[in-house]
């Protein structure tokens, strides 16, 4: 996972439940993002507490780069990953080209969803929590999801 979706999921408190289902590894490069080099923003201090409880694993990986998104592109090149998480356009387009599966902060609601983690309801409210910090064509597509998910 990168920087952008760890904030995101975050600030819409969906990160605790996407990290209680899936496995969620972030880089040493992402945890400086996001704890180290944050000061004192609350996020910053929640997702130091979810590393401290192992809710959240840190890869250790040796590179010259000084974003975290080339470090999940290099991690997750080394074969022992599902996908990768990011909601950076630039990011995807890039994952896209290199035919690398990728899932962005709003696809874990219909995930949980489908898991019978959440109800429709709540997956309504988690996605109305996170609709300030995603594209509305995003949040379009999955509430379109979750439409026809009720409709069930």
């Amino acid at each position: 996972m990168d920087a952008d979706s760890l904030i995101k999921l975050t600030k819409a408190n969906l990160k605790e439940l996407v990290c209680h289902h899936f496995t969620v590894m972030i880089p040493q490069l992402v945890k400086e993002e996001v704890i180290d080099h944050a000061g004192e923003y609350p996020d910053s201090e929640v997702i130091k507490e979810n590393l401290e409880k192992r809710l959240l694993k840190i890869i250790t990986h040796t590179s010259s780069s000084k974003k975290g998104e080339e470090d999940v592109f290099a991690i997750f090149r080394q074969g022992k990953y599902d996908a990768v998480c990011s909601d950076d356009k630039k990011f995807i387009k890039r994952l896209r080209l290199f035919d690398i599966p990728y899932v962005t902060s709003a696809v874990f609601i219909p995930m949980l969803l489908k898991e019978g983690k959440l109800s429709i309801i709540q997956a309504e409210e988690k996605l109305e929590s996170l609709f300030p910090y995603i594209g509305d064509d995003e949040y379009y597509a999955i509430k379109e999801v979750l439409s026809r998910w009720r409709k069930r």
